[in-house]
């Protein structure tokens, strides 16, 4: 029987979410930079903010889905090393040592270094997994991306950039973790649900900093209601919504498109900065701007126009 013709959006509906996923959780990370920033600089170590934002996270998600769904707890027992290293070095590990580049050194540097992170995606889907094509579009859009995120948190300046000592080492950590947490995520979204595999990397997370920080040490800074409260709203903001619409696009969409795609967080980053802090937003921030949407709308075209041709084909 001959099916009705489809729209370009009908056929490319996937994707579209999937951008919309991706682009609402950038959105609300760079929403919960300039939180995290007044919450760094004024009242709290950046260890307990790292801590309480992936353990509060999983406290919810395992007291929910305990009640709710308990089927998202299955898995297979030879993947659980896997859930382990999502949840140790893709949660844990790359946000503190993010983080840490950022005091050892400046934000300019520490956000360029960790956004080498989908250039390593797309060498490792393309020659080594094989799981991705190489395109003179996807190629052009990393180039723009990357153009883009250097003017848009320098102001086109090399000077605010500090690659030496350990903030270097630390921003390096910071990407590989992130491209790890990238590729493995999207391993296990091929098998899992986006829950499973959000609650599982949380609660790793949770057992790794309890091994770092144990909750007698933080028992003993004597934080009241309020601190909580706080970190609860923070935790919320800034990983268990935004990471549920990042997966949930991951899901969808190639990992080395959805890392170039998050290049727009420091963008939005800077922008709402500039509306909600009065920081500076002037004429290089704009040429970056420009240049990592040009690249989003690239991949956005590129993904549509082969909707279009594998529905041809069926």
């Amino acid at each position: 029987m001959n099916r009705p013709p489809m729209s370009n959006l009908q056929q490319s509906s996937p994707l579209v979410r999937g951008y919309l996923f991706i682009l609402s959780a950038v959105l609300f990370w760079s929403g919960s930079a300039s939180l995290a920033k007044h919450l760094f600089t004024t009242s709290y170590d950046t260890l307990i903010i790292v801590q309480t934002r992936s353990s509060l996270s999983f406290v919810l998600f395992a007291v929910y889905f305990a009640l709710r769904r308990r089927a998202i707890f299955k898995i297979d027992s030879k993947d659980l090393l896997k859930f382990v290293l999502v949840g140790v070095i893709g949660v844990a590990v790359t946000n503190f040592t993010y983080y840490f580049a950022v005091k050892e050194s400046t934000v300019a540097t520490a956000i360029l270094i960790q956004y080498i992170a989908p250039v390593l995606v797309m060498i490792y889907a393309v020659s080594v997994i094989r799981s991705e094509l190489l395109s003179s579009a996807k190629v052009i859009s990393m180039a723009l991306a990357l153009i883009g995120c250097f003017f848009a948190v320098t102001s086109g300046s090399v000077s605010s950039l500090q690659l030496t000592g350990w903030g270097l080492a630390s921003g390096f950590a910071s990407a590989l973790g992130y491209a790890f947490m990238l590729l493995m995520s999207k391993h296990l979204l091929a098998k899992y649900s986006v829950w499973t595999m959000l609650t599982y990397a949380f609660g790793f997370a949770t057992l790794f900093w309890l091994f770092v920080n144990p909750p007698w040490v933080v028992a003993s800074r004597g934080y009241d209601e309020g601190d909580w409260g706080i970190f609860l709203l923070f935790a919320v903001m800034s990983i268990l919504i935004p990471h549920s619409l990042f997966s949930s696009g991951l899901k969808l969409m190639e990992a080395s498109t959805v890392g170039i795609v998050t290049t727009l967080e420091p963008v939005f980053s800077i922008l709402i900065a500039h509306l909600a802090l009065g920081e500076a937003f002037g004429g290089a921030q704009i040429i970056g701007a420009i240049a990592v949407v040009t690249a989003i709308v690239l991949l956005q075209l590129r993904g549509m126009r082969h909707a279009v041709r594998n529905r041809h084909v069926e």
